[in-house]
């Protein structure tokens, strides 16, 4: 019978926490992983059946993380942005390094679970677009050795996957090259940067994480949590609109021609060209942008060039995008169409691999939101969701928005710790399951984080104004 496999995504496990001064640590979860870890190991013990632990894409956030040395690392320091740049595989190694560093328990809990006897229990890692590095020998080496899997048949239980795991009716892929454009690498399996091959190539949507987002996380360490980043760009714009127009010129500003270059020449392509230069003459423009900023119901065919810009960056949709209303001059109805569309996006995909494949369960990540969709004849689409907080208001308004800026901690404080696992049964096919870490304190079930809020701290009171 096939190893039970145990698929986990987007940890973004960065330099450590160091008690809150690395502003840029999304992962807090070591102990309950460990926790995890133990448990499943003991039920492999007791039932003698193998295990396979598949981290399906940005185990680690390496955008977030510096090349630097352990001893010129400051947790509290904004160090340059060319070090969170830096993709060689001496720059990628010193990355992994300060992870290794800072997540102790997390890589000691790893290490114990993997067993080279029987029962057995091994571990994959199948890279995503947060850590791409793992394409180099030596972060893997580094991996190996904390995991103390250098050799024999120990080491035989770590493996490392370029794009995705295909075996025992299972497909696994971290997701990123079939959603946001900026996020799509033109070679995922050789992720070479073209112009300089002893860097790691790195899409748009990476520059502006490491040029843009990294400055901004350490002002709002909340915003990590909102995905994708065309749904972010939307939700600043509802919330801080000086804030969008700088969001949205430092993406921008990351040219788009690993987009034009793969996209064929029609209408619909010519207006979003078009309606990038009209963005950038705009934002170029500090008296119409002072305009919009102070007068919100003029904001309407500015919106509606800003969605066809971002279509060229975004989830493809197709040739036949719907116009955006001229005369709409809210932000959030846009962000939850991002939103639906890299659902939908993944659905299908997944759908077309069930064929492609010949498999009846694919596993994906990248969007950090769990589900399980039953897709007919046995057959299952799951995501694992993440480890990290994610904005989960689905159905609230603006009024949510603001209590999520005013006391963020109410809602980030609170994670829901999804996997998926995959067992067999007698016919020696896969049943998947999405699965939810609980710790004792905590009810079961995934509940909306609105109705999840910190204990003994009152409901923050709602705003007047909405957009």
């Amino acid at each position: 019978m096939p190893d039970t496999k145990i698929v986990m995504s987007d940890l973004h496990l960065g330099a450590g926490s160091y008690d809150g001064r690395n502003r840029l640590e999304d992962f807090d979860q070591d102990d309950h992983f460990a926790a995890l870890l133990g448990r499943l190991a003991e039920e492999s013990d007791a039932t003698g059946q193998g295990m396979e632990l598949v981290f399906a894409g940005d185990a680690f956030d390496l955008l977030q993380v510096p090349a630097l040395p352990p001893d010129e690392y400051m947790p509290d320091a904004t160090h340059p942005t060319s070090v969170y740049l830096a993709s060689s595989s001496e720059a990628s190694r010193l990355k992994m390094a300060l992870v290794i560093a800072g997540h102790p328990t997390w890589f000691s809990a790893l290490s114990r679970f993997i067993s080279d006897g029987q029962p057995v229990r091994r571990v994959t890692f199948i890279k995503g677009n947060h850590d791409v590095n793992l394409h180099w020998a030596g972060v893997q080496d580094a991996i190996r050795q904390a995991l103390d899997a250098t050799a024999g048949r120990r080491a035989a239980c770590v493996r490392f996957l370029e794009r995705r795991l295909l075996r025992d009716g299972v497909y696994i892929e971290h997701g990123n090259q079939y959603l946001e454009r900026v996020n799509c690498f033109p070679d995922f399996v050789e992720p070479h940067d073209p112009d300089n091959p002893e860097e790691l190539y790195l899409p748009a949507g990476s520059r502006f994480v490491c040029r843009f987002f990294n400055r901004l996380e350490r002002q709002h360490y909340w915003l990590d949590g909102v995905k994708p980043l065309t749904a972010l760009i939307w939700y600043l714009f509802a919330l801080d609109f000086r804030l969008a127009i700088n969001a949205l010129g430092a993406l921008v500003r990351e040219a788009p021609s690993l987009v034009l270059g793969s996209l064929p020449i029609t209408w619909a392509v010519t207006n979003q060209v078009e309606a990038l230069d009209d963005i950038q003459a705009n934002l170029a423009n500090p008296l119409e942008m002072g305009t919009l900023e102070r007068q919100t119901d003029r904001r309407g065919g500015f919106y509606a060039r800003v969605s066809d810009a971002l279509a060229l960056y975004g989830v493809p949709r197709g040739l036949a995008q719907a116009a955006a209303d001229p005369e709409d001059y809210t932000a959030l109805p846009r962000a939850c169409a991002e939103e639906a569309a890299q659902r939908s996006r993944l659905m299908d995909v997944a759908r077309a691999k069930l064929h492609q494949e010949d498999v009846r369960v694919v596993i994906m990540g990248h969007t950090h939101e769990a589900c399980h969709h039953d897709l007919g004849e046995d057959c299952a689409y799951l995501n694992c969701g993440s480890w990290t907080w994610l904005r989960d208001f689905a159905g609230e308004d603006y009024q949510a928005w603001r209590r999520l800026v005013r006391f963020p901690e109410t809602y980030t404080s609170q994670r829901r710790l999804t996997y998926v696992r995959v067992d067999y049964g007698e016919d020696g096919l896969p049943v998947p399951s999405l699965q939810t870490y609980q710790t004792a304190a905590e009810p079961r079930g995934l509940l909306n984080w609105l109705q999840r809020v910190t204990p003994g701290r009152p409901e923050p009171a709602a705003e007047d104004a909405g957009r």
